[in-house]
Formats: C-alpha cells, sequence, structure tokens
C-alpha cells in the first residue's frame, strides 16, 4: 500500500468521493463547452452488462462518430471496409471524472480520420469499486466491442486503446488481463481472430511499488508545480488500493504492488511479448511525479523493438506541464502543448491502424 497510516472508512471516502466529482464535473464543464476548440458530443451510448467483475453491474459506453460516418448496425448491401477503433479510458484517480472528459481528444481522433470509431469507457469508479473492477470492467468493454465487431462494421484487427493518467495505468494494464481472459475455453472462436493494434498513453502510472513521497523524489519540481495535492493523491490511493482486493505475492499473504495489473512498467519481458500489440506510445509530463517511471517504461519498451519482437515505440516528454495539463480549461487561449502532443499521436494511430 501507498500509505502506513489506517485508511479511512468506505462511507468517509464516498462522501469525499460525491463532492470531488462534483468539482470534477465542474472543470470539465468548462472544458468542454467553454474552451477551444469546442469538442464534439457522443453520437450514442450504449449500456453492457459487467460479466467478468464479481461485482455486477453495468459499463456505459460512449461513441464518438464523425456526422459523416453514423455508428449503427450494418445494413449496407454493398461491400464497405471496417472501421478502425479507439477504445478510450478517463483519467480521475480511479475514483473521479467521466468518459465525457476525453471528448477534446475524440474530436482530434474523429478530424484526423473521420471513418474512425472512438469510444470513451465510463468504467465503474473506487471507493465502490475498488481494484481490480475497473480493469476488469475494460476487458468488458473490449470483448463486448469484439464480439459486436461484425453488427457495427468495426474491424477487431484494428482495435487501439488509450488512456490519460489511471486510464493509462488501465490501458497499460489492459492487454495482460485481456491475455488472461483469452486463455479460457469460452473465448476460443475469438482468439484467431481479434488482436490489439496499439496503446496510445497520457502521463500513466506504471509502477506501484513506490509511495507517492518517492516519486516525488524523482522529479522534485512535480511536488511544486502540480495542481493536486497530498491530501487528493491519498484519497485516491485509499480509494482504488484496498488490500483484500490486491493481488497477493505467491504463498503468501502480502500485497503484491509489482503485480503486473497494478505495475504494468514492471511486468516480465515474456508476459509482455506475448500479451503487448506491436506499437505503443506513451506521452510524459516534465512536471510530474509520474514521469520518470512513465519515461522508463517507454526506454524498457524500445528495447523490444531493437531486438524485433515490437515494431514501434513512440512518445515523448511534454515539458513544463503538470499532470493532466491538456484537461485544464483555457477558454479562448487555446493549449498548443496539448495539440502538439495528441498531433503526435494522431501521427501513431496513423501507423497502428495502418491508414493510407
Amino acid at each position: 500500500m501507498t500509505s502506513t497510516s489506517p485508511p479511512p472508512s468506505r462511507s468517509t471516502l464516498s462522501n469525499k468521493a460525491h463532492r470531488y466529482r462534483i468539482l470534477s464535473s465542474l472543470l470539465s464543464l468548462l472544458d468542454r463547452y467553454l474552451s477551444w476548440p469546442l469538442p464534439p458530443r457522443p453520437s450514442i451510448d450504449i449500456v453492457i452488462p459487467s460479466k467478468i467483475s464479481k461485482a455486477p453491474g453495468s459499463i456505459q459506453l460512449y461513441f464518438f462518430t464523425a456526422p459523416s460516418n453514423p455508428l449503427s448496425p450494418r445494413k449496407q448491401t454493398k461491400p464497405i471496409p471496417p472501421r478502425p477503433v479507439l477504445i478510450n479510458f478517463h483519467g480521475g484517480g480511479f475514483s473521479i471524472g467521466h468518459a465525457l472528459d476525453d471528448a477534446r481528444w475524440a474530436g482530434t481522433v474523429l478530424k484526423a480520420y473521420p471513418d474512425a470509431v472512438f469510444v470513451s469507457v465510463d468504467y465503474r469508479l473506487a471507493p465502490e469499486h475498488p481494484f481490480p473492477v475497473a480493469l476488469e470492467d475494460g476487458v468488458d468493454a473490449i470483448l463486448w466491442l469484439w464480439q459486436q465487431a461484425q453488427r457495427y462494421n468495426l474491424d477487431r484487427t484494428r482495435f487501439v486503446l488509450s488512456g490519460s493518467s489511471a486510464g493509462g495505468n488501465l490501458a497499460l494494464a489492459l492487454p495482460l488481463r485481456l491475455h488472461e481472459e483469452l486463455q479460457k475455453k469460452r473465448w476460443a472462436s475469438l482468439r484467431g481472430e481479434i488482436a490489439l493494434a496499439g496503446l496510445v498513453v497520457f502521463y500513466p502510472s506504471t509502477d506501484w511499488t513506490r509511495t507517492r513521497i518517492e516519486r516525488n523524489a524523482t522529479n522534485p519540481i512535480a511536488a511544486q508545480k502540480s495542481m493536486i495535492s497530498p491530501s487528493i493523491f491519498k484519497f485516491f490511493d485509499d480509494s482504488y488500493l484496498v488490500a483484500a482486493g490486491l493481488p497477493k505475492r505467491p504463498g503468501t499473504d502480502r500485497v503484491d504492488m509489482s503485480h503486473p495489473y497494478l505495475s504494468p512498467g514492471l511486468v516480465p519481458a515474456s508476459l509482455l511479448s506475448a500479451a503487448y500489440p506491436p506499437a505503443v506510445a506513451i506521452y510524459t509530463c516534465g512536471w510530474d511525479q509520474l514521469l520518470v517511471e512513465g519515461n522508463r517504461f517507454r526506454k524498457r519498451l524500445g528495447g523490444f523493438v531493437e531486438e524485433g519482437s515490437m515494431a514501434s515505440v513512440g512518445g515523448f516528454v511534454v515539458e513544463d506541464v503538470v499532470h493532466g495539463f491538456d484537461k485544464k480549461p483555457s477558454f479562448w487561449k487555446g493549449n498548443q502543448k496539448r495539440e502538439r502532443m495528441y498531433g503526435d499521436a494522431i501521427k501513431q494511430l496513423k501507423m497502428m491502424w495502418k491508414v493510407d
């Protein structure tokens, strides 16, 4: 765990979550409706049941498509090429935030690739649903979309995952959890027909073996510049990392914070080779406590390219910006550094989707 003090009660955390979510929603509304350029609204949303998780519930999927290419069950009489898909996971410390927070990223993708389908996953949040529910909801979303691919004319071989912050952690861990799920007999019919094409990840958490203090120590300017207070970080960690649900070291009752589903940056090379797509892009922020671990993982993956087991590893450090800088309301000023990061990510998608 990241804190040695006794965690607060779940009811206390839920009350805090309610307040923080209200504030997060207000900031998101300012970003989406009063900041330039205005992002699109989702075309449709679909609610699917959770099946992987032991916690019953539902998951809402928000579909963004270009106005000229709405999502609808396939009824065309003449063949139309299947559409590439980007499945996105929002940030917010696994406890706040909403799938619509990334609407501007969706708009950027659809402007460049009008044939694409952008799906933002409203996974269930802690403290009501601590680890591993968010991860399992992500697996459910991917599998549902793969199963519905023919109906909606989606290309099963061109599924890319994206995410920022906590969503970035999910995007990096999901191929590993998905790989485990696909070994089960019930998915035998899908295994030969599906594949992840890539990951596009913004300022992710990759190493939960370090405390917040240790993370700040790797990049001292982070604590000075951060818009997130230590108390909010503690709320995030207490909400999501509940000891009873965390993985344990084999043969012991000790929590294993290095487990691949928590710390994808530490995953064994053999599992990375088996589960990861051929292309990954990781973008980090210069004034972020997660800078060093994100850079380290990107560099490590670059070694797989040199060995020939991966095709491409991209991304870069966005200098002089804080964690979550691209979600901060900019009003009429715009955000040039955000546009540069998103613009490079669009180029990465072109390669992952094999767009001419």
